[in-house]
């Protein structure tokens, strides 16, 4: 028998924590039922299966977008007088931006066009990836692109506009 380490965000926890509540199971018998479904399953793994495009990107909801769209509002607004990204990207509406959580990766992806600089940190802070190579560094259109590339990488349909 082997052991595995695995790092959740809060909220996946959370789900995994009411699923397994509402199957009377433990969170490990959960994971381990997930896992041996993928195995018995390997081609529901595939990035270009439609299944997994749309399910990355079908979680937006009115409600989501309209409140990315009033953080990213009130960030700019208070934000617009700094230089420095690092406090940008502490500002109280940025970091519940990030809380959004996964969800709202495709919508980030998408924004990146628009305004490059200001959701790196925050595709960062929420997927725990960096896909920016040594020598993009610095460069913001690479980093995004990047990113982006990444993005699709991982399955999720990039719109030009949401």
């Amino acid at each position: 028998m082997n052991t595995i380490a695995i790092a959740l965000s809060d909220e996946r926890l959370l789900k995994l924590q009411k699923l397994a509540g509402e199957l009377n199971l433990s969170i490990e018998e959960l994971v381990l039922i997930g896992i041996e479904n993928l195995l018995a399953k390997p081609e529901s793994l595939s990035l270009n299966n439609p299944q997994n495009i749309l399910n990355k990107s079908a979680e937006f909801s009115p409600e989501v977008v309209d409140r990315f769209y009033a953080l990213a509002s009130d960030w700019e607004k208070e934000v617009a007088g700094l230089s420095s990204t690092a406090q940008m990207s502490q500002h109280p509406a940025y970091l519940e931006i990030i809380n959004m959580g996964s969800k709202i990766v495709p919508l980030l992806l998408s924004e990146l066009k628009k305004n490059p600089l200001y959701w790196l940190s925050a595709l960062s802070a929420i997927t725990g990836e960096n896909p920016v190579k040594p020598e993009q560094r610095g460069r913001i259109k690479q980093m995004a692109s990047a990113w982006i590339e990444w993005g699709r990488n991982q399955g999720y349909a990039i719109e030009e506009n949401v």
